[in-house]
Order: structure tokens, then C-alpha cells, then sequence
């Protein structure tokens, strides 16, 4: 797990980065009315993490 995570770290800084920014503007402009929708997205993002990070565990075991 360590591994994936230093291959991919500038990946997840950015995109940690832009849930952030998306957050806070959505208190500014919206008035929190977007949280939901951002939650949301974070959780598909984790998902997909999920599934990129069982596919490279099958493809490190088969080098």
C-alpha cells in the first residue's frame, strides 16, 4: 500500500487539493447547498482508488 501511495502522491495532493477548494467555494457561493454533491464525488474518487489499487496489488503479484 505504501508503494501505491508514493507512486501516485502528486495525484492525490491534487486532487485533495481541488475537494478542498470545491468545498469552500461551495460555502461561499452556494451556502453549503453543493456539500452533498461533493461528498459524493469524494466517495466515487475512494471507489475507483479502491479498484485501481486491487488491480495493481494482482498486477505487482504477477511480476
Amino acid at each position: 500500500m505504501r508503494e501505491y501511495l508514493k507512486e501516485n502522491k502528486a495525484y492525490h495532493l491534487s486532487f485533495l487539493a481541488a475537494v478542498i477548494i470545491g468545498f469552500i467555494v461551495a460555502k461561499v457561493f452556494t451556502n453549503g447547498a453543493a456539500d452533498g454533491l461533493l461528498l459524493w464525488v469524494l466517495g466515487f474518487f475512494f471507489a475507483a482508488e479502491l479498484v485501481k489499487f486491487i488491480v495493481w496489488r494482482i498486477e505487482q503479484k504477477e511480476e
